[in-house]
Protein backbone atom coordinates (compact mmCIF):
# COMPACT_ATOMS: atom_id res chain seq x y z
CA UNK A 1 0.00 0.00 0.00
CA UNK A 2 2.76 2.90 0.88
CA UNK A 3 4.90 1.68 -2.86
CA UNK A 4 1.34 3.00 -4.51
CA UNK A 5 1.27 6.12 -2.74
CA UNK A 6 4.80 6.98 -3.58
CA UNK A 7 4.18 6.10 -6.80
CA UNK A 8 1.27 7.95 -7.33
CA UNK A 9 2.71 11.19 -5.28
CA UNK A 10 6.09 11.11 -8.11
CA UNK A 11 3.33 11.08 -10.91
CA UNK A 12 1.78 13.64 -8.88
CA UNK A 13 5.22 15.87 -8.80
CA UNK A 14 6.28 14.90 -12.42
CA UNK A 15 2.82 16.34 -13.80
CA UNK A 16 3.38 19.80 -11.98
CA UNK A 17 7.05 19.65 -13.07
CA UNK A 18 5.84 19.56 -16.73
CA UNK A 19 2.96 21.80 -16.76
CA UNK A 20 4.36 24.96 -14.79
CA UNK A 21 6.93 25.55 -17.60
CA UNK A 22 4.36 25.79 -20.12
CA UNK A 23 2.00 27.94 -18.48
CA UNK A 24 4.77 30.47 -17.63
CA UNK A 25 6.08 31.01 -21.39
CA UNK A 26 5.01 34.25 -21.91
CA UNK A 27 3.41 37.52 -20.12
CA UNK A 28 2.71 39.62 -23.09
CA UNK A 29 -0.43 40.52 -22.64
CA UNK A 30 0.44 41.63 -18.54
CA UNK A 31 3.87 42.73 -19.49
CA UNK A 32 3.09 45.01 -22.62
CA UNK A 33 0.23 48.06 -22.82
CA UNK A 34 -1.66 46.65 -26.30
CA UNK A 35 -4.69 49.35 -25.43
CA UNK A 36 -2.40 52.27 -25.72
CA UNK A 37 -0.07 51.07 -28.96
CA UNK A 38 2.84 53.98 -29.82
CA UNK A 39 3.69 54.75 -33.52
CA UNK A 40 6.39 57.21 -33.52
CA UNK A 41 9.43 57.36 -35.88
CA UNK A 42 12.66 55.94 -35.66
CA UNK A 43 16.05 55.21 -36.77
CA UNK A 44 17.02 51.11 -36.57
CA UNK A 45 20.17 50.35 -34.50
CA UNK A 46 20.11 46.53 -34.62
CA UNK A 47 18.20 43.84 -35.90
CA UNK A 48 17.78 40.21 -34.75
CA UNK A 49 16.25 37.64 -36.68
CA UNK A 50 16.05 34.77 -34.24
CA UNK A 51 14.06 32.17 -32.73
CA UNK A 52 12.12 32.27 -30.31
CA UNK A 53 11.47 36.09 -31.54
CA UNK A 54 13.31 38.43 -33.45
CA UNK A 55 14.60 41.29 -31.41
CA UNK A 56 14.47 45.15 -32.94
CA UNK A 57 16.70 47.89 -31.66
CA UNK A 58 15.68 51.45 -32.18
CA UNK A 59 16.62 55.04 -31.22
CA UNK A 60 13.46 57.74 -30.86
CA UNK A 61 14.16 61.40 -30.53
CA UNK A 62 11.83 63.56 -28.81
CA UNK A 63 10.40 66.71 -29.72
CA UNK A 64 13.53 68.73 -27.86
CA UNK A 65 16.20 66.21 -29.49
CA UNK A 66 16.76 63.91 -26.67
CA UNK A 67 17.14 60.52 -27.65
CA UNK A 68 15.58 57.69 -26.25
CA UNK A 69 17.12 53.90 -27.17
CA UNK A 70 14.17 51.21 -27.54
CA UNK A 71 14.23 47.48 -27.87
CA UNK A 72 10.92 45.83 -28.98
CA UNK A 73 10.52 41.83 -29.45
CA UNK A 74 8.73 40.70 -32.35
CA UNK A 75 6.67 37.17 -33.69
CA UNK A 76 8.72 34.24 -34.43
CA UNK A 77 10.42 33.99 -37.60
CA UNK A 78 8.26 32.27 -39.14
CA UNK A 79 5.66 35.00 -38.92
CA UNK A 80 7.85 37.08 -41.08
CA UNK A 81 8.63 34.03 -43.48
CA UNK A 82 5.03 33.48 -43.86
CA UNK A 83 3.93 37.41 -44.93
CA UNK A 84 7.04 36.83 -47.96
CA UNK A 85 9.41 38.36 -45.33
CA UNK A 86 12.56 36.32 -45.15
CA UNK A 87 15.85 36.60 -43.22
CA UNK A 88 17.37 38.53 -45.85
CA UNK A 89 14.86 40.76 -47.12
CA UNK A 90 14.13 41.48 -43.09
CA UNK A 91 17.94 41.86 -42.25
CA UNK A 92 18.58 44.63 -45.33
CA UNK A 93 15.48 46.51 -45.12
CA UNK A 94 15.79 46.75 -40.93
CA UNK A 95 19.64 47.48 -41.35
CA UNK A 96 21.32 49.98 -38.82
CA UNK A 97 20.46 53.80 -40.44
CA UNK A 98 17.13 53.11 -41.73
CA UNK A 99 14.06 55.28 -40.64
CA UNK A 100 11.39 53.40 -40.37
CA UNK A 101 7.83 54.24 -38.37
CA UNK A 102 7.60 52.02 -35.61
CA UNK A 103 4.37 51.08 -33.60
CA UNK A 104 4.71 49.31 -30.38
CA UNK A 105 3.03 48.27 -27.25
CA UNK A 106 5.03 50.02 -24.56
CA UNK A 107 6.39 48.16 -21.40
CA UNK A 108 3.78 48.94 -18.58
CA UNK A 109 6.58 49.11 -15.65
CA UNK A 110 7.86 52.65 -18.11
CA UNK A 111 11.06 51.29 -19.41
CA UNK A 112 11.73 51.61 -23.16
CA UNK A 113 11.06 48.56 -24.44
CA UNK A 114 7.53 46.62 -26.19
CA UNK A 115 6.65 44.34 -28.32
CA UNK A 116 5.90 45.72 -32.10
CA UNK A 117 2.91 45.26 -33.97
CA UNK A 118 4.13 46.92 -37.44
CA UNK A 119 7.30 48.58 -39.11
CA UNK A 120 6.35 50.81 -42.16
CA UNK A 121 9.48 51.89 -44.43
CA UNK A 122 10.08 54.99 -46.20
CA UNK A 123 9.55 53.57 -49.16
CA UNK A 124 6.42 52.73 -48.59
CA UNK A 125 6.92 49.19 -47.81
CA UNK A 126 5.40 48.15 -44.79
CA UNK A 127 5.71 44.90 -42.60
CA UNK A 128 2.64 45.15 -40.65
CA UNK A 129 0.26 42.71 -38.61
CA UNK A 130 2.90 41.35 -36.27
CA UNK A 131 0.89 41.43 -33.11
CA UNK A 132 -2.18 39.77 -35.06
CA UNK A 133 -3.72 39.05 -38.31
CA UNK A 134 -1.04 40.00 -41.25
CA UNK A 135 -1.22 41.87 -44.14
CA UNK A 136 -0.91 46.06 -45.20
CA UNK A 137 -4.65 46.52 -44.28
CA UNK A 138 -3.42 46.18 -40.78
CA UNK A 139 -0.98 49.56 -40.73
CA UNK A 140 -2.41 53.07 -39.82
CA UNK A 141 -2.99 55.06 -42.60
CA UNK A 142 0.00 57.11 -43.69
Amino acid sequence: MKAWRVTYLLLAAGLLLISVPMLAHHGTFVSYDSAHPVTTKAVMTEFHYTNPHIQLYFDVKDDKGNVTHWSAEGPDPAVLVQAGWGKRKTEAALAPGTEVTITFAPARNGKPAGTVSNVIFANGDSLCGLGGARGKGNCPEQ
